[in-house]
């Protein structure tokens, strides 16, 4: 699940243009994020290395994501990324400290399969076991 704090709006095209394909929650009053300790930052959302990493990104020739014209939004938010288990116990928590701040992927990759080598059955771990030794 996606959580925005933006207008719906927005949050709709956003969905529609980069194709995710999960659900989204509206916090357009930020309380997920306010629980979150997610605040806003000028200073961080606009860091060092958050102008380097657009730098970089138009030097390369890429395309920086221009906002949404008549969308109000606030690109001061600082956003985090948060893996929770179907029992909502928290796997990954990851606040961001500046704008491009994000986990890696194999990080992610490692806390899921974590979570699920977890919930498997104590002999299907065993035969795991067996097969790898």
């Amino acid at each position: 699940m996606v959580v925005s704090f933006g207008a719906q709006a927005g949050a709709e095209r956003w969905l529609q243009d980069t194709k995710c394909p999960y659900d989204m929650l509206l916090d357009e009053d930020r309380k997920l994020y306010g629980a979150f300790g997610l605040g806003r930052s000028v200073s961080k959302v606009w860091s060092v290395a958050a102008l380097t990493y657009y730098a970089e990104q138009l030097s390369a020739g890429r395309s920086l994501i221009k906002p949404y014209e008549n969308v109000e939004d606030d690109p001061h938010q600082m956003g985090g990324d948060f893996i929770f288990d179907p029992e909502g116990r928290a796997l990954l928590v990851h606040c961001s400290k500046v704008s491009t701040d994000r986990p890696e992927v194999s990080h992610i990759i490692s806390v899921l399969k974590d979570y699920q080598e977890s919930r498997e059955e104590p002999e299907l771990k065993r035969q795991k076991k067996e097969e790898t030794s």
